[in-house]
């Protein structure tokens, strides 16, 4: 067991509800925020605003109260940022285990990719490690007996005092929970299921319940995406339709109702590119999912100058948060990639605030690249949820899940990509246009730029099935569906 780190000490804004700052304020929703990208859903969003005009209350739970744009948002939203208790360990089988203990990694191409990136091309040590978790995987699927004992194991070990305690002091009323999958979020999950507070999972990202192994701590209800999400959800956890409320994603909102009249035209300006010519937007992904994709934009930009999309057209390459900082950052592309910089080329890096909440950006970096979404003619991206964000804006699409030089292991190769079950699904939805060669991908901008109409029906089906509705207006059902959680506990 984590042993107890002492009093809970809150932070951020007044009470709401008559208590004396710093002390228990009973909130209705207590949110947890362990990820940059679950800020961005929660905090760079209206929904903290929607659920206070509903008459609730809120507060944040997150590892660092410190960062100074939580507190500013918090703040503006009347809501009280909770420091979470740091576990001075998290169980053994969270993380590289679990999967193996309750997932089949042979037939999810996402979890068998991890394993073989460390049985192929990881160290002798974790060659050794994985090869074992794959022989007791074995062991598992025969014996599903064993499943019960470990998952007894896993629970108790993750199961925090601390978590106790705070939730204990804090009392809220309902326990969100954005990344079930971190220990933190974890060990809040079960304090509040010892403690009967009802929890709801509301995931930040669209490949949680598919890519990340099954959850140790399984929120009763659920707030999802979309008729996808619901899906998946009742398939992999047996959630019944009465738990789980479809409303779409509050931060694509920005989409809606933060482009511009010019549709970002002041963005592209700023960036020294023409707001009136044709423009590509080129939003990477980490190293360890495309290793040679910097090989691919440099490709792009060599294509782009020799004029092959034209003499006009423009490119605005966007690393992703996951390229410049943590642990899947490999900055050694990034000379090669501000060399690209010039005529007809801007580079976007993203905004990110110092913290210890991993890649979480300034909340005005929303607003931004929503902008520049909105700005282009076509936006290109190898498989990130930068596809969804496109489509929200009805722009077209063009994934590139494949490797300029072929000849990498599966494992490694970019190729893979489309075989994770959330970017499968997506595909078979008929909204992107998908490259497999550099010939495919002139092609492929070549026939968007000229008819950017032709998968809108694709894309249409999208919006329908993976976000439930793009209308601007998620937030606000977001927070109707926590009243109405709420109200049903």
């Amino acid at each position: 067991m984590v042993q107890d780190d002492g009093p809970v000490v809150f932070s951020g804004a007044p009470s709401v509800n008559g208590l004396a700052p710093g002390g228990p304020m009973c909130p209705d929703v207590a949110i947890v925020v362990s990820h940059g990208f679950a800020a961005r859903m929660v905090l760079h969003s209206d929904l903290l605003a929607e659920a206070r005009a509903l008459g609730l209350t809120t507060a944040v739970i997150s590892p660092d109260v410190t960062d100074t744009s939580l507190a500013r948002l918090a703040a503006h939203s009347d809501t009280r940022l909770v420091v979470a208790p740091s576990a001075t360990r998290t169980s053994m089988l969270h993380g590289e285990w679990r999967p193996y203990l309750f997932e089949d990694v042979r037939t999810n191409p996402a979890l068998w990719a991890k394993h073989l990136r460390a049985s192929e091309g990881g160290t002798p040590k974790l060659r050794a490690q994985a090869r074992l978790r794959l022989g007791v995987n074995r062991l598992v699927r025969a014996a599903p007996a064993l499943q019960g004992a470990f998952d007894f194991l896993d629970r108790s070990w993750a199961a925090s005092p601390a978590a106790v305690t705070l939730l204990r002091e804090l009392r809220p009323r309902m326990l969100v929970s954005t990344y079930p999958v971190n220990p933190m979020e974890t060990s809040l999950l079960l304090a509040a299921q010892t403690l009967a507070i009802p929890t709801v999972g509301h995931l930040l990202s669209w490949d949680n319940l598919t890519t990340k192994g099954r959850f140790t701590a399984i929120p009763e209800r659920w707030v999802a995406w979309g008729p996808v999400m619901v899906e998946e959800l009742q398939r992999l956890y047996g959630v019944a339709p009465a738990d789980a409320i479809a409303v779409g994603v509050p931060h694509f909102d920005a989409h809606i109702r933060q482009v511009t009249a010019g549709r970002g035209h002041h963005v592209v300006a700023d960036l020294g590119l023409d707001p009136g010519a044709p423009l590509l937007f080129f939003g990477m992904s980490a190293p360890i999912f495309c290793p040679q994709e910097i090989d691919l934009v440099e490709w792009l930009v060599s294509e782009l100058r020799r004029d092959a999309f034209g003499p006009a057209t423009q490119l605005v390459i966007r690393p992703h948060p996951q390229n410049v900082q943590g642990n899947m950052a490999d900055l050694s592309w990034l000379p090669r990639l501000q060399a690209l910089a010039g005529p007809r080329v801007a580079i976007d890096i993203p905004k990110l605030e110092t913290s210890s909440l991993l890649w979480n950006l300034d909340p005005a970096d929303l607003e931004r690249m929503a902008n520049l979404i909105g700005a282009s003619s076509v936006t290109l991206n190898s498989g990130s949820t930068l596809c969804i964000d496109a489509i929200v804006q009805d722009r077209p699409v063009v994934m590139t899940p494949f490797d300029p030089t072929p000849g990498l292991p599966w494992w490694k190769s970019a190729r893979r990509i489309e075989t994770y079950p959330h970017l499968a699904r997506l595909l078979a939805m008929g909204g992107v246009t998908v490259a497999r060669s550099l010939d495919d991908l002139g092609q492929a901008i070549r026939a968007d730029l000229a008819e950017p109409g032709r998968l809108s029906e694709g894309r249409a089906r999208v919006r329908r099935e993976e976000l439930f509705a793009a209308d601007g207006f998620a937030a606000r059902r977001a927070a109707a569906a926590w009243a109405s959680l709420l109200g049903a506990s």
